[in-house]
């Protein structure tokens, strides 16, 4: 190559190799493709590359023109990771199958690092989140320039969940994307908060001066090496949002996240217009100080469901913002469309007719019962803890992690019930509903209880129409639900006490035994996890897809850390024996993910 690189990004792979070529017209002219593979195995590594020339011309639109002389993967029989190689990226054989699994978190996140990493490299490990975190979040910009924004807010959402959910759990507390210690230089906080702080860029600049603003970076830093300050500097530069200086001291250089919520909304008519003026609270997780200049998009629903969308720009603990509507507002509600990734998941549904409606993200389940027009429901799980009771004389502890909020436009004889789950699990840290109320499952969960208000304006009280069920031995039991009676708008949580409400407490079964492995697919490591804890002599045994034995190991643990940087790349079958019973088998793969 003609262009210094940094020494990591050299490779040589040698092998009897069989050559793919073909060529992509990008926006310099015409170059070569070369993908790699000893005989047998070109044919499925095609089929797995058919979407390579799209990733190409969707990062070109994105971040600029492709810089290097040719684009290169080589199929490589090792699980120590795909590596992005300046024009020679180093591919595991798992993900050249002949599938589409990997298609974003391999093929395209690696084809991307020829932006991220390769042709702008990070100063130092600390800055590790603009190679790894844009890497990441260039899987999203594939999936949304192949398959539709859809696809990519799915995702997105999906990553979100993971990092406010998970990702200080893993890595010893909130942590800035920036300055991430040794340890951490390849954890979540780079790779997964990485990609949400990326997205929550996109939502401060808006989409045309957020792609022209990355344009400008990646070419004024060309093989050069890049601190956050400098991407900073390039984007204001570029753009002329001085407000950025605000976005990067919030979201990069420090840890933790906002929390957005509407206090109360005041309409007063004004002629044949309504003068609307909503006050917005601002609260923390995880972080130092309140974030400012945050935009916001405000949507103000009328009747007939239709949407009028004002932008507001919100700094420190209150704020309040006055606008004049020719309607009065329905239903009034924060970043409706994900935009920003504070410390909600959330999701809406239109639902115009009776049974089960799932909404994963808010973790909550509607059942309803009775419905004569369609209801539209927004249901909110707010990862932060909900304002205190003010007249406590049931001296309740209320939940400092967690409340949800419930809103929408719903029919006169709209009826439901919702089942919430508390879990107060603490021995997992991926998956599941581990690490949502420990705080209130010391031992166990008979004393969770379930308050409800209907807006800010209210005090916190016992719901009155409710019933629990704890799942699992009551003594020891940290996991259960209550399934909320006609549910009506408003926020719910947890809470200790002694309920007047729930009088008899029922007990359900046990659930069948559970296997969990992760993460999946692997790379160095696999935890292998179930859901058992009364049995002492366990034995996890794991066969490749042959069907031999390629690891055994007894514990008396309730679960089992695997050392698997030595395994081959492929499909293994891990088998849970406690106790002389199956407890269950899960199906794993791996392949280590750079």
């Amino acid at each position: 190559m003609n262009k210094n690189i940094p020494s990591y990004l050299a490779s040589v792979s040698v092998a009897p190799y069989t050559q793919v070529n073909w060529t992509h017209t990008g926006m310099y002219g015409t170059f070569p493709i070369i993908l790699a593979a000893v005989p047998a195995d070109t044919t499925p590594m095609k089929n797995s590359f058919v979407h390579l020339d799209d990733a190409i011309t969707a990062f070109e639109n994105r971040y600029g023109p492709y810089e290097w002389p040719r684009v290169g993967y080589c199929n490589v029989p090792f699980s120590s990771g795909a590596m992005e190689h300046a024009t020679n990226i180093a591919y595991p054989h798992l993900a050249a199958s002949g599938n589409l699994t990997y298609e974003a978190n391999i093929m395209a996140h690696e084809l991307s690092h020829h932006w991220w990493g390769d042709l702008a490299t990070c100063h130092d490990e600390g800055e590790m989140w603009l190679n790894e975190g844009w890497a990441t979040y260039s899987q999203y910009v594939f999936t949304e320039w192949e398959y539709g924004h859809t696809a990519y807010s799915t995702g997105i959402r999906s990553n979100h969940d993971n990092v406010i959910h998970y990702a200080h759990h893993k890595e010893g507390g909130y942590r800035a994307v920036s300055g991430v210690p040794h340890q951490y230089t390849y954890g979540d906080h780079v790779y997964l908060k990485g990609a949400d702080v990326a997205h929550t860029l996109r939502g401060y600049m808006g989409d045309s001066l957020f792609w022209a603003g990355l344009h400008y970076h990646l070419q004024h830093r060309q093989y050069t090496d890049v601190t956050s300050a400098q991407f900073r500097d390039d984007l204001i530069a570029a753009t002329g949002l001085t407000y950025l200086n605000d976005f990067f001291d919030d979201w990069v250089f420090n840890p933790g996240f906002p929390h957005f919520s509407i206090d109360s909304v005041v309409s007063v008519p004004a002629g044949l217009n309504y003068n609307v003026t909503v006050y917005i609270k601002q609260k923390l997780v995880g972080a130092p100080n309140y974030f400012t200049n945050c935009p916001i998009d405000v949507s103000f629903i009328d009747s007939n469901w239709q949407p009028t969308v004002e932008r507001v720009f919100v700094s420190g603990q209150y704020s309040n913002f006055s606008f004049t509507l020719p309607f009065d507002p329905a239903m009034t509600a924060l970043d409706m469309n994900g935009k920003i990734s504070d410390a909600i998941t959330d999701e809406a549904q239109t639902i115009s007719t009776t049974g089960v409606h799932t909404f994963t993200a808010a973790r909550c389940t509607l059942t309803v019962n009775t419905i004569s027009d369609s209801a539209f429901v927004r249901i909110e799980h707010n990862w932060a803890a909900p304002d205190s009771i003010r007249n406590n004389t049931n001296n309740f502890r209320i939940s400092s992690l967690r409340y949800w909020t419930i809103d929408g436009i719903f029919p006169q004889n709209f009826e439901a019930t919702a089942r919430l789950w508390y879990d107060g699990r603490t021995n997992a840290t991926s998956g599941g509903g581990y690490w949502l109320d420990n705080d209130l499952t010391v031992t166990n969960g008979d004393s969770i209880l379930l308050l409800y208000r209907r807006n800010a304006a209210d005090d916190w009280h016992e719901w009155p129409h409710y019933t629990k069920t704890r799942v699992g031995t009551p003594a020891t039991s940290k996991l259960g639900y209550v399934d909320v009676d006609s549910v009506a708008p408003g926020e719910y949580t947890f809470a200790n006490g002694v309920s007047s409400v729930v009088s008899v407490q029922a007990v359900a079964p046990a659930p069948a035994p559970e296997v969990y492995a992760y993460p999946n697919p692997a790379g160095d490591e696999l935890t292998v996890q179930w859901s058992v804890t009364d049995v002492r002599n366990v034995l996890v045994n794991v066969y490749d897809s042959d069907g031999k034995l390629v690891h055994s190991v007894y514990t008396t643990s309730d679960k089992a850390e695997l050392e698997t940087a030595q395994w081959n790349d492929g499909i293994y079958y891990v088998e849970v024996i406690g106790d002389r019973q199956l407890l269950g088998r899960k199906q794993v793969a791996v392949v280590h993910l750079r």
